[in-house]
C-alpha cells in the first residue's frame, strides 16, 4: 500500500524512452582491449564494486545502445547482484555485460530511483526473482517490469536530499576512521621497532636497550583439552572480530557432539587457526573466562613478567609480524604457522615499563577508533531507519 500521490510504476517506464533498459558490453571478440581502464563510480552502497569499462574506439559506434552518461542509474544483475551506482557527471562510455543501465526521464530523479533499488524490501524481492545456481542472474525482462513506489518528483527530490545528508555523515565518519587506523599504523611502526621512544613516567625519555629473542622464551603452549566436558562454549577466531560463538558467525552451532577432546583456551589467552593466521585470523579471548576451539587451533599464553600482553597483541598486528609469518609460509604445501614456527619468530623485546606505556599510548588510538566505528554504525542504523519510513511513504516530508 502507498500513499494516494504516490504510484507504483515499472522501470522499464521510469527510462527514457530513446534509452530503454540494456546489458552492458558483451566483453568477447577480436576487438575487446585487454586492460581498459576502470572508471570509478560513486557509489551510494557498497554492497559490492561493479565495473565501468571505456570500450575501445573500434567498439563504440557497434555498442551505441549500452553507453553511459552521468545520471544513469546502474545496477548488478550477474553474479553479484544488486549492486547500485550513479554514474558520474562527465563520463561517457561503456558499461560491462554484468550491469544494467537505467536512464530516468525528466519526471524521476536518479538519486531516488538508487535509492529505492538499494531498499532492504526492493533487495529481498530481487534476491527471490534471481534464478541459476552456479551463475545467478536477474534477468533484464525481469528488471524491465521491476515496479518501485513513486512519489511526485518534488518529493523524490526532497527525500533524495535528506538521505543524502546521511550519507554524508557516514562518508566522513568513514574518512575519518580511515584516516585513524593509518594513524596508528604508522604510530606502531615507530613505536614497536625503537624509532620513536616514549617518556616515562619522570618524564625522560626511555633509553634502555632491547633484547633481541625469539618467541619462544615468552610464549608457553597451552595443551589442556575438556576431558570432562565441563565447558560447553565453543568458540572460532575470525580476522575482523577476534573469539567469536560459530552460531553468530555461521548462524548454527559447527562443533562436534562429542567437545572432549576440544582446546580449552581461558581469558588471556591466545588461540589461532595455523592456516589462517596469514589473514589476520588471531586473537586473545577477553570476553568470556573459558571456552573451547577445535583440536586443529593453536591455544597459548604469553610470559607476562617478560612480555606484556597488551605489548604482544599489538605486535601481532604490525607490518614486521605479518612479514614474519608470510615468510614463514613461503614455499609451503599449505599457507600453516604451527605453534613451533611462531616460536621461532625473532622479537625485539623492550624494557616491562616500556611496554606497557607503548601498549597504553596504542590502547588510546584503539578508543579512537572503536569511538567512531561505533558512530559509523549508529550512522547506518538510522540511515536504514529513515529509508524504510521514507521510501515506504509512511513518513513523509515537507515540501515548503
Amino acid at each position: 500500500m502507498v500513499p494516494e500521490e504516490w504510484r507504483l510504476i515499472a522501470l522499464e517506464n521510469i527510462s527514457e524512452t530513446a534509452a530503454p533498459i540494456r546489458y552492458g558490453v558483451v566483453q568477447i571478440g577480436e576487438n575487446i582491449v585487454d586492460g581498459i581502464p576502470i572508471v570509478p563510480i560513486k557509489y551510494i552502497n557498497s554492497i559490492a564494486t561493479s565495473r565501468l569499462h571505456r570500450a575501445s574506439k573500434g567498439i563504440e559506434q557497434k555498442y551505441a545502445n549500452s553507453r553511459v552518461q552521468g545520471g544513469d542509474v546502474l545496477i548488478s544483475v550477474k553474479g553479484t547482484i544488486g549492486a547500485v551506482g550513479i554514474v558520474p557527471n562527465g563520463f561517457l562510455g561503456n558499461i560491462a555485460r554484468e550491469i544494467a543501465r537505467i536512464r530516468p526521464s525528466k519526471e524521476y530523479d536518479s538519486t531516488y530511483i538508487a535509492l529505492q533499488l538499494l531498499a532492504e524490501k526492493t533487495q529481498r524481492e530481487i534476491d527471490n526473482l534471481t534464478v541459476g545456481t552456479t551463475r545467478r542472474e536477474f534477468s533484464i525482462h525481469t528488471l524491465r517490469k521491476f515496479a518501485i513506489p513513486v512519489p511526485p518528483l518534488p518529493e523524490q527530490k526532497k527525500i533524495a536530499k535528506i538521505l543524502s545528508t546521511w550519507d554524508k555523515a557516514i562518508t566522513a565518519t568513514e574518512q575519518l576512521l580511515a584516516n585513524s587506523h593509518q594513524q596508528k599504523k604508522a604510530l606502531m611502526q615507530q613505536l614497536l621497532t625503537g624509532k620513536k621512544r616514549l617518556l616515562d613516567n619522570n618524564g625522560l625519555r626511555f633509553s634502555g636497550r632491547w633484547s633481541d629473542i625469539r618467541l619462544k622464551t615468552v610464549l608457553r603452549e597451552e595443551k589442556s583439552r575438556n576431558k570432562s566436558n565441563s565447558i560447553e562454549r565453543v568458540l572460532s577466531v575470525t580476522n575482523h572480530s577476534g573469539f567469536v560463538l560459530p552460531e553468530d558467525q555461521f548462524s548454527k552451532r559447527v562443533a562436534s557432539d562429542d567437545v572432549s577432546n576440544y582446546k580449552v583456551v581461558k581469558r588471556g589467552q591466545y588461540g589461532y587457526n595455523p592456516s589462517r593466521l596469514n589473514v589476520g585470523s588471531f586473537a586473545r579471548l577477553d570476553s568470556y573466562e573459558a571456552g573451547l576451539l577445535s583440536p586443529m587451533y593453536v591455544v597459548f599464553s604469553v610470559n607476562e613478567k617478560l612480555l606484556s600482553s597488551d605489548y604482544f597483541m599489538n605486535w601481532m598486528s604490525s607490518n614486521e609480524a605479518m612479514q614474519r609469518i608470510s615468510g614463514s609460509t613461503q614455499g609451503s604445501v599449505r599457507d600453516s604457522v604451527g605453534f613451533d614456527a611462531l616460536c621461532g619468530f625473532p622479537f625485539r623485546l623492550p624494557p616491562m615499563d616500556e611496554q606497557q606505556k607503548i601498549a597504553a599510548v596504542l590502547s588510546v588510538a584503539d578508543q579512537e577508533i572503536t569511538t567512531l566505528q561505533q558512530k559509523l554504525h549508529a550512522l547506518k542504523l538510522e540511515k536504514k531507519a529513515l529509508m524504510q519510513q521514507l521510501l515506504t511513504g509512511k513518513r513523509r516530508v515537507s515540501l515548503n
